[in-house]
């Protein structure tokens, strides 16, 4: 949930002085092309990262998928290139799932693929709950149910957020070591798990407008899967499990594999 990389909606489609409408080709605050398609591309991943971290942590990932595919990825304030913004934005999950959803909708339609790791999971149904028309596929990784032991609304203490961190094994000891990137690190992840579990209760009970591909860790010791959030779906989801822990999307053994079944959910 914590391997790291050290607020308003997107602007809507302008017109040119013809009055026929351009569609956004430059950076939103909340999205950027991470990678180009090679070519004309005929869909688009967008990738949403664990809490405490941009979605540039993503990156070897991303750049395993098919080359005729966009990806995009999901930056929240104080991360990356928004690292100066404040992070009060994020208390309002129907703002973000807003803000997101709005420059989505401004980029040129693909068809595509919404993708989360862990708190981004909740935020990639909420995008695809509040914007069906923006998501032909769906794939969902390590989320836990809201009444598993890390999907529990809770007091985020520094104990808690270190135990966070313990278990999910993704944030290197040097940077915990340092007072100021510690403090960092714990604010930008108390403010993510916040913002996923108000996600995670606003999605609770509603229906996927498709059917997710479920993805996690055998060894998950933060969301075990017995844990998994088994969402709200028309049919059962495809569940596929490879070996490694919480951050076992970014094992070099996995990323072919996780590639695969992300391009895969594109219809």
């Amino acid at each position: 949930m914590t391997r790291t990389t050290t607020g308003a909606a997107g602007p809507p489609p302008s017109a040119d002085p013809a009055g026929r409408t351009r569609r956004r080709e430059e950076p939103g605050p909340w999205t950027v092309v991470l990678r180009p398609a090679r070519g004309t591309p005929v869909g688009r991943i967008v990738a949403v990262p664990h809490s405490g971290s941009g979605p540039n942590v993503l990156a070897p990932l991303l750049h395993r998928l098919p080359a005729d595919l966009q990806a995009v990825g999901v930056t929240l304030p104080g991360r990356e290139r928004r690292f100066r913004e404040s992070l009060d934005a994020l208390s309002d999950p129907a703002a973000v799932t807003d803000a997101v959803t709005n420059e989505l909708a401004a980029a040129e339609p693909l068809p595509t693929v919404l993708f989360g790791h862990s708190m981004g999971a909740a935020l990639a149904a909420a995008v695809a709950l509040a914007a069906p028309r923006l998501c032909q596929g769906l794939v969902l990784s390590a989320h836990p149910a809201l009444d598993a032991g890390a999907g529990r609304a809770q007091e985020w203490t520094d104990e808690a957020l270190m135990e966070v961190i313990r278990l999910s094994d993704g944030t290197p000891d040097e940077l915990l070591g340092e007072p100021l990137l510690r403090d960092l690190v714990l604010a930008r992840l108390r403010s993510d798990l916040t913002l996923g579990r108000r996600l995670a209760v606003r999605n609770a009970g509603q229906l996927l407008p498709v059917v997710p591909t479920v993805l996690a860790g055998r060894d998950d010791a933060l969301v075990p899967p017995a844990d998994l959030d088994p969402w709200t779906t028309s049919a059962p989801p495809r569940h596929r499990f490879f070996p490694g822990g919480h951050c076992y999307l970014l094992d070099e053994e996995n990323l072919d594999a996780v590639a695969a079944e992300i391009a895969a959910a594109l219809p």
